[in-house]
């Protein structure tokens, strides 16, 4: 009886260790994939930002384009 005992702990112990490499190799893997969508978001919150700033400028040189175009047509040319 005494024999059995040390088995059944020893099998309690691989049990609790192959549980322990599952818990590991899976917070492994979420750290990962954390990882990638991390670097995803950042990749794109870069691009968003930098067509922000093309899309800013690209109004204000309309604007500005704009107004040279309205002042031009509506300057007075005299004839001498």
């Amino acid at each position: 009886k005494d024999r059995k005992r040390p088995d059944s702990i020893e099998r309690s112990i691989v049990r609790l260790e192959e549980g322990l490499m599952e818990i590991r190799d899976e917070q492994q893997y979420l750290r990962t994939r954390e990882r990638i969508h991390r670097d995803t978001a950042e990749s794109t919150n870069a691009r968003v930002m930098y067509w922000s700033i093309f899309e800013s400028g690209l109004l204000v040189l309309m604007g500005l384009g704009q107004v040279f175009y309205l002042k031009r047509c509506f300057e007075v040319t005299r004839n001498v």
